[in-house]
């Protein structure tokens, strides 16, 4: 090897470390080895260094030689008193002390290579030699032991042959085997420990050094430590306050500048792509500051986010790579597809269950517990033997800490934590520190204009037939989820029955879809059959209420809205105490809001919503107006038949109102020819 004949590639020492005896026979032995390899004649290097040529030879052996990790011994060999070598016993030295058992445990594993290897497996766990998970010293010495027995060795020699039958060097053994196995060894102490031993302090992620914003980000989600309520209406009326299970925060944090761009809240069990799309897409988007509710609170002066605060360089900025781990929701073709063709970055997937490899974000998360949630009456801590918790959910009821009091809360943490100096970059506020770099012509990539649409975040594509019957004289439409989209241009497009559209669908709201072409020329946008086009409503809700539909537990006809009927299964779930029952009534009520502001809806799509409601206005006035003809109708024949037959009845004082009768049941009966009864005719009635 070149290191090892060349002294300056070898490890060096730092003599101020040693005694000034020792340092001045360390001197002599360096400048003595440093000659012999600039060849140097031997006579004139000991008459410099008083180190003889056959010493010089010895020491020029211990500097090339290399020490257990492979490295060569160099200069490190020169110390005085320097041990080279491990201790190696001579059995056939004939002055050797039979009293003294050095090395004899060293010399019975190289005799035995398989009990060392079985040391080794039960000490490590491998090799299915044990199913306890971590054997202790004391019961891998009587397996020792137990191996020597089955080996016949005498009782006469080692191990035997000692007070404690070799345990002392069993242990010192099982010290290096836990040196030289590190991530291995330190399974012996909880999973989490191999994890760390084993992921952490090897590699450049450890030692990022991004400098420009946007650069890298990192993404991950966090279980808000705290219970809130949420207030729904139950059928006899009541308003009630019913406690949410707890849920996600999901963020997207800057590595560079430890600026946290944006966030999205999860009701759900657990976090699904479009959670994580509608992370990304605040995070694009321009924020807008929510209107505070809270007495006392208010937005920090310093902070902000950076679409605020540097809106000109910093709106729709986008970013180069993303780190996440490789949970279920970040490899969805939602992700992927939106990561590689919308926003344009590579993905950085880590392993799951390493929050080291993406420590900055969960630093924040920590930050965010302890200055936040923790400090709320109604957090459940970090873990259930927290003295911080103190009956949450009672609290949160009594203190009437609701939803929308966390959203409040949550902007307001995270706009002031851009703006509070951060340890982490040297003391300066991430928006101060994002400021400084931009002023340096370090700009972030923004996304085209073209792309600047909000629906564009939560869209797939996908691929549906057109169907419809020339016979049945049924119009062309597609389907999709159980519901049936169409458009007045496409039910004019005979043509188009049996041939494929290409539809980019927002999972986010499923009113409408775009329709393509084969060819990939834009079609028309197509909007849900029915009530189905009227409230907001994603992926996840259809889902759920197809399924409650199929297993026959809720139903609805053509004029019921199915959002509104599946809202009112919640809600009485809720009421009830149904576990998770107000986590997806509010999720839905947050996804049907018609009110909040959509960025850059396409004007097409908008007119389509507009047509689709002016139409179920129209014929939800047509079926009153056929409902109240009908009523009309059976009233007049009721009147025709008291001319007729002038039955005799109890007189009621009946009053209209808005078309119906009330209190009063009117049957109408005549008399047979076959035997002169009467027989019910008709039956009135009147609610």
């Amino acid at each position: 090897m070149q290191e090892q004949v060349n002294p300056d590639l070898w490890p060096t020492v730092d003599d101020s470390r040693l005694s000034e005896i020792e340092k001045n026979r360390y001197v002599n032995r360096r400048d003595a080895i440093v000659m012999y390899f600039k060849r140097v004649d031997m006579k004139e290097i000991q008459r410099s260094t008083q180190i003889s040529p056959q010493n010089l030879r010895r020491l020029v052996k211990r500097c090339i030689d290399l020490d257990e990790n492979g490295v060569v011994w160099g200069f490190r060999a020169l110390i005085p008193y320097k041990k080279v070598k491990s201790y190696r016993l001579d059995v056939l030295k004939e002055d050797r002390n039979e009293s003294r058992k050095t090395g004899e445990f060293n010399l019975l594993l190289e005799t035995h290579p398989d009990i060392k290897d079985l040391i080794t497996d039960l000490y490590l766990g491998t090799h299915r030699r044990t199913l306890e998970p971590a054997m202790k010293p004391l019961n891998i010495h009587k397996k020792f032991i137990e191996q020597c027995r089955n080996k016949e060795i005498p009782l006469s020699q080692y191990p035997f042959n000692t007070k404690n039958m070799g345990r002392k060097a069993l242990q010192r053994f099982l010290n290096r085997i836990a040196y030289l196995h590190f991530g291995e060894g330190n399974r012996r102490y909880g999973q989490d420990a191999k994890t760390r031993a084993k992921h952490t302090g090897e590699g450049e992620q450890n030692h990022p050094s991004t400098l420009h914003p946007y650069q890298k980000v990192q993404f991950d989600a966090h279980r808000i430590d705290g219970f809130f309520i949420v207030d729904l209406v139950t059928p006899e009326g009541d308003l009630v306050s019913v406690t949410l299970d707890r849920f996600w925060i999901l963020t997207l944090i800057d590595v560079a500048t430890r600026i946290v761009f944006g966030y999205s809240i999860s009701l759900s069990k657990e976090y699904s792509a479009s959670d994580v799309m509608i992370c990304f897409r605040n995070s694009v988007i321009p924020h807008e500051k929510i209107q505070i509710t809270i007495d006392g609170m208010k937005y920090s002066e310093l902070g902000g986010f950076p679409s605020e605060v540097y809106p000109q360089n910093t709106s729709w900025a986008v970013w180069d790579v993303i780190c996440f781990d490789n949970a279920k929701s970040h490899l969805a073709n939602l992700v992927k597809d939106r990561l590689k063709n919308l926003i344009g970055c590579a993905t950085n997937l880590g392993p799951v269950a390493l929050p080291m490899r993406r420590g900055i974000i969960e630093r924040f998360f920590k930050t965010l517990e302890e200055t936040g949630f923790h400090r709320l009456p109604n957090t459940t801590g970090s873990n259930p033997d927290d003295p911080r918790r103190k009956n949450p959910e009672k609290n949160a009821i009594r203190y009437h800490m609701t939803f929308e009091h966390l959203k409040q809360l949550i902007d307001v943490m995270i706009s002031d934590y851009n703006g509070t100096p951060h340890g982490g970059i040297y003391h300066q506020s991430p928006l101060e520190l994002l400021g400084k770099r931009l002023n340096n012509g370090l700009l972030p990539r923004q996304l085209e204009e073209e792309k600047r649409s909000e629906v564009l975040f939560m869209q797939t594509v996908i691929t549906r037939t057109v169907r419809g019957s020339h016979t049945s004289g049924k119009k062309p439409y597609i389907q999709y989820e159980g519901v049936e989209y169409r458009s007045d241009k496409l039910a004019h497009s005979a043509h188009l029955i049996n041939k494929e559209l290409h539809l980019h669908v927002n999972v986010d709201d499923l009113r409408t879809v775009k329709a393509y072409l084969e060819d990939g020329s834009e079609f028309d946008y197509l909007t849900a059959a029915g009530k189905w086009s009227l409230t907001p409503h994603s992926l996840q809700t259809r889902k759920a209420i197809n399924s409650l539909v199929q297993r026959k537990i809720i139903y609805y006809t053509t004029w019921d809205d199915p959002v509104f009927i599946y809202t009112d299964y919640l809600m009485k779930n809720a009421t009830l105490g149904k576990r998770g029952a107000a986590n997806k009534v509010t999720q839905v009520r947050e996804a049907s809001n018609k009110n909040r502001k959509r960025v850059n809806e396409p004007a097409e799509q908008t007119k389509a919503l507009q047509e689709a409601e002016e139409r179920n206005d129209a014929l939800e006035r047509a079926r009153q107006i056929s409902k109240q003809q009908q009523e009309n109708v059976e009233y007049e024949i009721y009147e025709e038949l008291l001319k007729v037959y002038k039955t005799k009845i109890t007189r009621y004082d009946c009053v209209r109102k808005t078309s119906y009768w009330k209190d009063i049941s009117i049957k109408i009966c005549y008399r047979t020819s076959t035997n002169g009864s009467w027989s019910p005719f008709t039956h009135f009635d009147c609610k």
